[in-house]
């Protein structure tokens, strides 16, 4: 009788040990599966566009055909220079040179290839500057023009959940997807700048956020 209640015992205690076991078990699964909340805090898109010589916005090169600009035969010692203003986020613009050749019979149609320069230049919000290309020889060419595109998008992405991995995506206004994607570990609670490198050729951008395992597959 004295062996019988202390294996009785034993067993009260092995049962004890095991659902006390389980009782733990599944609250450490559901702290292991959290998720990551990703929140996008911000996004910076600067808007550069060539000015004329009265400093107004050259609608001609702002999002429609650039304003072409004619070589002389005695423009040996052209400076190929244009001011352009931000007015929008700090951040980088492209900045593209296109040397054109008269073509055709009658040498009446301009044509161009690659960019004879790109430059990739931070702009100050509001900040006005001139850019030149001086070491650009304008001998053989017919005309030139200019054109700038977006050369960066900035974004603060916050992670209001537990540690994990995030995909960050670049889009239109609208949602529009590209092909422009991120994926960082965040920590719970910390928050990361995240930049896409251009050039882009659109004007407006925003930028979505998601964790992995929630992420839209495409």
């Amino acid at each position: 009788m004295e062996r019988r209640r202390v294996l009785v015992g034993a067993g009260c205690l092995l049962v004890s040990s095991i659902s006390g076991c389980v009782a733990v078990d599944p609250a450490e699964d559901d702290s292991d599966d959290e998720p990551p909340e990703p929140v996008v805090e911000d996004v910076r898109v600067p808007a550069v566009e060539r000015v004329d010589d009265n400093g107004d916005v050259d609608t001609d090169a702002g999002g429609g055909m650039p304003t072409v600009e004619s070589i002389d035969d005695a423009d040996s010692d052209l400076e190929f220079a244009a001011t352009f203003e931000n007015a929008g986020d700090t951040g980088e613009a492209a900045i593209s040179l296109y040397l054109l050749e008269a073509t055709g019979d009658d040498e009446s149609v301009l044509s161009a290839g690659a960019p004879a320069r790109v430059s990739l230049m931070t702009f100050e919000v509001d900040e006005r500057r001139e850019v030149s290309f001086d070491d650009v020889s304008p001998n053989g060419y017919d005309a030139y023009y200019f054109t700038v595109h977006v050369g960066s998008v900035e974004a603060d992405v916050h992670n209001e959940g537990e540690d994990g991995l995030v995909e960050v995506e670049l889009t239109s206004p609208n949602g529009e997807t590209t092909d422009e994607r991120i994926s960082l570990e965040l920590a719970a609670g910390a928050t990361e700048t995240v930049s896409f490198d251009g050039p882009f050729s659109r004007e407006e951008y925003d930028v979505w956020v998601g964790a992995v395992d929630e992420s839209r597959r495409r």
